[in-house]
């Protein structure tokens, strides 16, 4: 039986190159277009936690100054927005049990936290997200002190969850972050 090289090898490859590149336009393409779509739902999601967690403010305004860095690479400050009425906004990514933790945290004009949203994570669904529960991160409401150690097991203000410790402290340790943020900035202004 006779052998054809280009059928057998050089074809295949051709016809494969050729169909990673049409996937390839047609993927940035749609990116192209569902890039901004998604950029504008995630500002009007982030202003709709900022105001949740601080419903006495009724504007914000993006802080340019320094922002924290508690732990680098691990723990810091991504955005920080101070508020009319005196409170801030600041959201810091934290490492948890599955990776990068965004929360927000709101605090108020005297430095009490009014609330902790987690806006994203990946930890494991079930015991892991229990840390991120609003029934779980209620219990930060009103505190304007944490002892700022490095485990939230050396915490007496808060608990944390028995088998999402990692994911408990993820979340302990970016309010400690936000708390500094709003000690650096001098309160909010």
């Amino acid at each position: 039986m006779k052998s054809n090289t280009f059928k057998e090898y050089i074809q295949p490859v051709v016809v494969l190159v050729a169909i990673c590149l049409v996937i390839t336009f047609a993927l940035a393409f749609v990116n192209g277009i569902t890039a901004p779509i998604i950029e504008e739902n995630a500002k009007r999601a982030a202003e709709a936690a900022r105001i949740e967690l601080l419903p006495s403010a009724t504007s914000f305004e993006q802080y340019t100054g320094d922002l924290l860095v508690y732990t680098p690479d691990a723990v810091f400050v991504t955005d920080c927005y101070t508020a009319n009425d005196g409170g801030m906004v600041v959201t810091v990514s934290t490492k948890s049990f599955g990776g990068a933790l965004v929360e927000m945290v709101g605090i108020d004009a005297n430095g009490a936290i009014t609330g902790v949203k987690v806006m994203s994570h990946a930890d494991t669904k079930g015991l892991g997200t229990k840390a991120h529960d609003a029934a779980y991160v209620s219990q930060y409401a009103g505190v304007d002190t944490l002892a700022n150690a490095e485990n939230i097991k050396g915490e007496s203000a808060v608990g944390f969850i028995s088998g999402a410790t990692i994911s408990s402290n993820g979340v302990y340790q970016g309010v400690c972050a936000a708390l500094e943020q709003f000690k650096a900035v001098g309160g909010a202004k």
